[in-house]
């Protein structure tokens, strides 16, 4: 049986107009691709870029935390986490999300930097030998990539040479992207083991 030509024609036309997008948004944003790898996200994964069509690159300390802060505080369904270093100010919405049934996942790395006097450290009791009930948490060998991903948007930070830049973001909102980040999330999470500790 022949295919289908003008069928044919017109699916592979939308992948490409839907993977150009995406080719569109990362050169439309060279100056930030051309600073930052995708050190620990697989080959799969990159070639997804139709992913990030509808993103932002957001710079800079507060505007990022403004962003990391939205998806936190709109996840009705869950939150997964990748930190080498936790960003501010998100102790207490961590904390109620975990209470209010939040499906709440963390991944450090062995690498990962956290202060002893860090907040998310405290309030999550993150350096108490327990195995908290409220959210599930893994350590894995090595995290260079950092998200943030909930059911309400997503935010990956890249590094910038071989260290997390948590001070630049790419966010977006859309269902592939936050699917991208989630794949991304689980990829890690996979490697990763539980602890009952996290030594700072």
């Amino acid at each position: 049986m022949m295919p289908d030509k003008e069928f044919l024609s017109k699916t592979l036309g939308n992948l490409f107009f839907e993977k150009m997008k995406g080719i569109g948004f990362v050169y439309e944003n060279s100056d930030y691709f051309s600073e930052h790898r995708f050190h620990d996200i697989p080959e799969s994964l990159r070639i997804r870029v139709e992913a990030f069509a509808g993103c932002d690159i957001v710079k800079s300390v507060w505007p990022t935390n403004t962003r990391f802060k939205e998806i936190t505080s709109g996840a009705s369904e869950f939150l997964n986490c990748i930190f080498t270093q936790p960003p501010f100010l998100l102790a207490d919405l961590m904390y109620q999300k975990s209470q209010d049934s939040v499906d709440l996942k963390m991944l450090f790395g062995k690498n990962s930097s956290i202060p002893e006097c860090n907040d998310l450290v405290d309030k999550l009791e993150l350096n108490k030998p327990s195995n908290s009930e409220m959210f599930e948490k893994r350590i894995c060998d090595r995290v260079v990539s950092n998200v943030i991903v909930s059911d309400s948007g997503a935010c990956l930070m890249l590094a910038n040479n071989e260290e997390t830049d948590m001070t630049n973001a790419v966010v977006g909102y859309e269902k592939k992207f936050i699917q991208w980040c989630n794949d991304f999330f689980y990829f890690k999470w996979m490697q990763g083991e539980n602890f009952a500790r996290l030594r700072v």
